[in-house]
């Protein structure tokens, strides 16, 4: 259990926090740190599975609490879900804006700034409203 909370405390932060880093190299153009910015989201997100995987080993020890139990199920749906997004859905994105940014050396045009801007940010803000959901449940554990 100790092993699961410390990992948590020290991998999701980043995990959630590191899309938001490729927005700001997305607006200033830096397409290397875009790329950055994806692979070091991938390898936290990746991290996070180990925490995760602490966290089905502390429940099935556990007398107390059992995947059975509403909150987590509900808890496990939502990581599961932020942990796909945060692993594969948001580096690739931040794989493909910067490509496109360095094929532009750095200059996009209004629109399509603004669409890679608007997808990274919902998928990044999904994300941030996944894992605060969990850990908010997996604190309460109503």
């Amino acid at each position: 259990m100790i092993v699961h909370v410390l990992l948590v405390v020290i991998l999701v932060g980043p995990a959630m926090l590191l899309p938001w880093v490729g927005e700001r190299a997305l607006r200033a153009g830096d397409g290397e740190a875009v790329h950055a910015a994806g692979r070091r989201t991938m390898a936290f997100n990746a991290l996070v599975a180990v925490a995760g995987g602490f966290g089905v080993l502390a429940t099935v020890t556990s007398d107390e609490y059992s995947f059975s139990d509403p909150w987590l199920i509900i808890a496990t749906t939502l990581y599961v879900i932020a942990l796909g997004n945060g692993a594969l859905v948001i580096p690739a994105v931040l794989a493909r804006i910067g490509k496109d940014l360095q094929d532009a050396q750095g200059r996009l045009d209004g629109e399509t700034l603004e669409q890679h801007r608007g997808r990274l940010l919902a998928l990044a803000g999904l994300n941030l409203v996944f894992y605060t959901a969990v850990i908010i449940l997996m604190v309460w554990r109503p």
